[in-house]
């Protein structure tokens, strides 16, 4: 399935160029790494969605991937980074269905 892109090169890692999560630019292409800490499924127009918070020691994010109820190797405490848009929302800044690199 390519829906959902995970990067998987590990000399990729240290190329990774994170902006902390409290000024994450919206609207822009970025990439922004922290801990997983909060994961839940939640219905969305009828359909499984895959909902994350992501910390830092500046702030926290919220990932969302549609039609998924869980994506193998992303669990609590594990570090990740997202590629993506951020975006404002309610619940504070979301990336909708991510590129992600599990670290």
């Amino acid at each position: 399935m390519g829906l959902f892109r995970r990067r998987t090169d590990p000399g990729r890692d240290s190329a990774i160029r994170s902006v902390p999560l409290a000024d994450l630019p919206l609207r822009t292409p970025v990439s922004a790494c922290g801990k997983v800490s909060r994961m839940r499924t939640r219905p969305t127009s009828g359909l499984p969605a895959l909902v994350i918070t992501l910390n830092d020691d500046s702030g926290h994010v919220t990932a969302i991937w549609t039609g998924r109820q869980a994506i193998g190797g992303i669990e609590l405490g594990r570090t990740i980074c997202l590629e993506g848009v951020a975006t404002s929302t309610p619940d504070g800044t979301t990336f909708m269905n991510p590129a992600y690199t599990l670290l």
